[in-house]
């Protein structure tokens, strides 16, 4: 057993310091003042008021000291859970990276060699009928351009949630959703399923191929996943 498994009251939304860290690490950005994500926001919250003791709630999260030279723990905090019978998730967090498994297949990670795009936003939805997977799971979700005002007001309502953000949700919820789009659209491909050709992304099959076998399994899983969640 991970005696650093998260349990809810770890990642409750009034645990402002961890949702601090984990939507601040998102890789989103403004496009007009041409500021990423993080920077952007510092701009219009002041989180000194929020969370005073963030770096010491930090270090005790991620503490350097454990890590090996690459920022890799050997037993790392993780957030992870069997949802039904078709999927299960875990977010392994790392000081170097976080990084995403669905079914025990790596899906992606958010670090210096990130990899992200994975899921379409009707996947993302079916997670949404548990607590906080919407917005754990949103890094890796991957946004169409005709969706992207749709995906805006579905994030703004779920950061309303946590106080330091419900008063700039709709502005934190552009600068999140700049950064999720994708090149193209997903497409079925044939023999695996759903793909898409966005570069860094595990599901881009055409680009990398080491990928393909693991994405044909997690596309059979995630069709009966959301079937079985939106038949419910």
């Amino acid at each position: 057993m991970n005696d650093k498994l998260l349990c809810k009251k770890d990642i409750g939304y009034d645990n402002l310091n961890f949702w601090y860290y984990y939507i601040m690490g998102f890789r989103g950005f403004d496009e007009e003042k041409e500021l990423n994500m993080d920077d952007a926001i510092r701009e219009v919250i002041n989180f000194d008021q929020y969370v005073p003791d963030f770096k010491t709630w930090y270090n005790n999260f991620l503490p350097e000291d454990d890590a090996d030279k690459e920022g890799y723990f050997e037993n790392p905090k993780e957030i992870a859970g069997r949802l039904t019978d078709e999927m299960g998730f875990a977010i392994e967090f790392h000081l170097s990276e976080t990084i995403y498994y669905l079914n025990n297949y790596y899906i992606g990670n958010l670090g210096g060699h990130f990899e992200a795009w994975f899921l379409t936003l009707d996947e993302l939805l079916a997670f949404d009928k548990y607590d906080f997977l919407f917005l754990l799971l949103l890094p890796m979700a991957g946004i169409e351009e005709t969706e992207k005002e749709y995906a805006v007001s579905l994030i703004s309502e779920r950061l309303k949630k946590i106080s330091m953000f419900a008063g700039q949700s709709d502005y934190i919820a552009g600068c999140i959703a700049n950064g999720l789009v994708i090149e193209g659209k997903f497409y079925d491909e044939p023999q695996v399923g759903v793909a898409c050709h966005t570069n860094h992304s595990v599901r881009n099959v055409l680009k990398y191929p080491r990928y393909k076998d693991d994405v044909i399994e997690l596309n059979k899983s995630l069709k009966a996943f959301v079937d079985k969640v939106v038949s419910k």
